[in-house]
């Protein structure tokens, strides 16, 4: 049965010490019931045990090491970009921000020859195989990869997972489960709102992009902005009542903590409902807070630059078309996205 959200947290302050009190606001639950029936690691154990799990990760995403990756990412945008601008029109999700973000976790977990796969899988996992919710995909392919890593260990990221040690055992398949797909879904939809973002706020405000072209040093503040405004990953649930060492489950026990609502308050953000760029002050909340602070945090940042550089330097202009598919938030928020589904630009 799904659990309904019957609380939520909002505001900068609220939400950043909630994010920090996780013997309240717990993140020992189960997400998506409808398909799968494993934790997704760390994001949803507490601490201590999810330090284990994070120290052992945090190797992989700590910025030296990303940062090592730089010259291939930026080759793989310079391509794709050109590619994508030398048609007169094209889709931006399906043609340019899918594909490009699949080639860089390519890059990143030494998986090239998995890119053509998940770049099928679309832009949500959990529906790959149709309209209907289903698992079946994502688990046919981290099983598969498992068994790989295990009879066949090589360089890439699922060969080193399946050996990590926690308290001296070495993790069981469905640990691995939880930790690859979160490694996967972590770095996928997010950074996919992210850079499509980046292109529809460039085609509606061209003045934005005359502005970085002649002050470049501006271009990682405009990152942390684009980052605030769009928030790709809005609002994530916890639970007052830890899942894995309670029988009884009562159904009011999972509170919304809203990221939004933080990223959007007027007494951190003066005039919050617009990018403003040239933005100094910008405590977002895109990554969360506190000991779940998304893990590849560093990655995000680091493709978005890259894609934004690429991107300036391609010294053209687009404009957005109006067979666009766009949802928008309401009341204040009407300025600002909350899913792109197709984003039709052409230059101009």
């Amino acid at each position: 049965m799904k659990v309904p959200i019957t609380s939520e947290i909002s505001g900068h302050k609220a939400v950043r010490d909630a994010l920090r009190k996780t013997e309240i606001y717990s993140s020992d639950l189960q997400g998506d019931a409808d398909v799968r029936d494993y934790r997704q690691i760390p994001l949803e154990i507490d601490p201590p045990r999810h330090h284990l799990y994070r120290a052992a990760l945090m190797p992989y995403f700590v910025r030296p090491a990303v940062e090592k990756l730089i010259p291939q990412f930026e080759k793989m945008s310079q391509d794709l970009l050109s590619n994508f601008f030398a048609q007169e029109k094209g889709e931006v999700v399906s043609e340019l921000a899918l594909p490009l973000v699949m080639e860089n976790l390519g890059i990143l977990y030494n998986r090239p020859q998995d890119v053509s796969e998940w770049i099928g899988w679309g832009p949500d996992v959990w529906t790959a195989a149709g309209p209907v919710r289903n698992g079946d995909v994502l688990h046919g392919y981290l099983d598969r990869v498992y068994q790989e890593a295990i009879s066949e260990p090589s360089e890439d990221i699922w060969s080193q997972i399946s050996q990590l040690v926690i308290e001296d055992k070495v993790i069981s398949p469905i640990e691995f489960r939880g930790i690859a797909g979160v490694l996967l879904a972590g770095g996928r939809d997010t950074v996919v709102k992210l850079l499509t973002g980046i292109i529809w706020h460039l085609g509606e405000h061209p003045e934005d992009i005359q502005l970085l072209r002649a002050q470049p040093e501006l271009i990682e503040g405009a990152i942390q902005e684009l980052l605030r405004f769009l928030t790709p990953l809005p609002a994530m649930a916890r639970t007052t009542t830890p899942e894995s060492s309670t029988s009884e489950l009562p159904l009011d026990r999972y509170t919304q903590i809203n990221f939004i609502s933080g990223n959007f308050d007027e007494s951190v953000f003066a005039n919050p409902y617009a990018v403003d760029i040239k933005r100094t002050r910008n405590p977002h909340l895109s990554f969360g807070f506190g000991p779940h602070t998304c893990l590849g945090n560093h990655v995000a940042e680091i493709e978005a630059k890259v894609f934004l550089k690429a991107l300036l330097a391609l010294d053209i202009d687009w404009k957005i078309l109006s067979q666009s598919h766009i949802k928008f938030y309401g009341g204040q928020m009407t300025s600002v996205p909350d899913h792109i589904s197709a984003l039709w630009v052409a230059k101009s």
